[in-house]
């Protein structure tokens, strides 16, 4: 991964230096929600039918982390983006200030990994969208509750 990777994530920590000191020798460290985005934890079942609607409708996926044995997925989204999926089923938006362990891009530690979108698309470090994904959530649950799932 590339080193404005390491930085861009670490500017969501209270102490940036500490996080990019810790990822040098492999370690996890903690980013903080609400400094450069919100996040929202889903279940890894609907964030995978989540995925495959977003890519269906040709949506931006963002950066997100996964935990096998949490069976979670951490969703980084634009700040106040959050909000939008309270109430959710299988989502859990985490409040400000609250912190995420998480690995050094590039690396699987912890049970945990960072997947990053291709920054060769264009896109950079652009989050998934809120709407987007609150779009895809709906259109998940259709899809694993066995109902139809309308196209746009």
């Amino acid at each position: 991964m590339h080193a404005p990777t390491h930085r861009w994530l670490a500017q969501a920590a209270a102490s940036p230096p500490t996080v990019i000191r810790l990822w040098a020798v492999g370690q996890p460290a903690p980013l903080m929600v609400g400094r450069q985005w919100d996040l929202a934890r889903l279940d890894f079942g609907l964030a995978t039918a989540a995925i495959t609607q977003l890519k269906t409708r040709g949506d931006h996926i963002g950066p997100y982390v996964m935990g096998g044995v949490e069976r979670a997925m951490w969703w980084l989204l634009p700040l106040g983006g959050g909000r939008r999926l309270v109430g959710a089923p299988g989502v859990t938006p985490y409040r400000r200030g609250a912190e995420l362990f998480v690995p050094p891009p590039g690396r699987y530690l912890g049970d945990r990994m960072w997947v990053l979108a291709d920054e060769d698309g264009g896109r950079g470090h652009a989050l998934t969208s809120a709407d987007d994904l609150r779009e895809a959530l709906r259109a998940a649950h259709r899809r694993l509750a066995g109902r139809p799932t309308p196209c746009r």
